[in-house]
């Protein structure tokens, strides 16, 4: 299981009030204020999250930039959106202008200075839309002609705020989760070459090889495991203690997916 750290620069973009600043907030503090204050140039605040693959976990941390959605302030704005990496275009789904202004000034304007990044398109607000608002249409037919995901989302209750950054953020690591497919290595085929493979899996994602020899030696003696002719039910029952120590290394998610592609391998090995 390989693990990789990235930091990539997200901004969100789109008109005054549609209520940028409040889905960075319940996306990153679960708050909601109603009260409306205009973004005086750009905000950043930080998120982490993490994006397990098979034989990859990736760190994601996510820069976001809260820019000031007033047209007048151009070199702000530019200045603000210089390496940017993803974007986030907000509309407001109960003033359609704002959603039309996503794409008739708001994509131009990103397309300008960064060019083509990836993009999710959001119509927010949607707790207090009228169903089957016009601004909810035009956010498809944008996202279909741009080739980008749309969502519709309320910041007020929360409804589709984490499905925005996560459908973004696995975009933003597309290419490396495409590049470890293609170089992925020969699997191992024997029950030694997958208990050799393991142990350095285990000592690599644990990060101190010396304690972590130690750990894998004490949970091979526990479960019986002979290292010169290894026994799939032995293996498997060191797997679990494994398993454990990773929880308070790593996290619980990583230790089990870590651990359903162990099993598996050692349950398809020869020998």
């Amino acid at each position: 299981m390989e693990l990789r750290d990235i930091l990539k620069k997200v901004v969100l973009l789109g008109d005054g009030g549609v209520g940028k600043t409040s889905l960075i907030a319940r996306y990153v503090v679960n708050k909601f204020d109603d009260k409306y204050i205009a973004t005086i140039g750009t905000k950043v605040s930080k998120k982490d999250i993490q994006i397990v693959k098979p034989n990859l976990i990736i760190n994601l941390r996510m820069m976001i930039w809260d820019i000031l959605g007033q047209k007048e302030y151009s070199k702000i704005r530019s200045a603000s959106l210089s390496g940017a990496q993803g974007l986030i275009l907000v509309g407001d789904l109960t003033r359609t202008e704002t959603v039309t202004a996503l794409n008739d000034f708001w994509m131009k304007e990103v397309e300008a200075a960064v060019g083509r990044i990836p993009t999710v398109i959001v119509g927010n607000k949607l707790d207090i839309a009228k169903k089957g608002a016009m601004g909810a249409t035009i956010i498809e037919s944008m996202g279909q002609k741009h080739s980008c995901p749309t969502l519709l989302c309320s910041a007020k209750t929360g409804e589709n705020v984490e499905a925005i950054f996560s459908t973004l953020g696995e975009m933003l690591v597309s290419d490396i989760v495409a590049v470890q497919a293609k170089s992925k290595e020969k699997p191992p085929q024997t029950l030694a070459e997958v208990v050799d493979f393991i142990i350095q899996d285990f000592c690599a994602q644990y990060g101190d090889l010396e304690k972590a020899m130690l750990i894998v030696q004490h949970q091979f003696q526990d479960a019986g495991v002979d290292i010169r002719k290894p026994q799939k039910d032995a293996v498997l029952k060191a797997l679990d203690g494994l398993a454990k120590a990773e929880e308070l290394s790593l996290t619980k998610s990583v230790a089990r997916v870590n651990l359903e592609e162990r099993q598996r391998m050692v349950i398809l090995s020869k020998g």
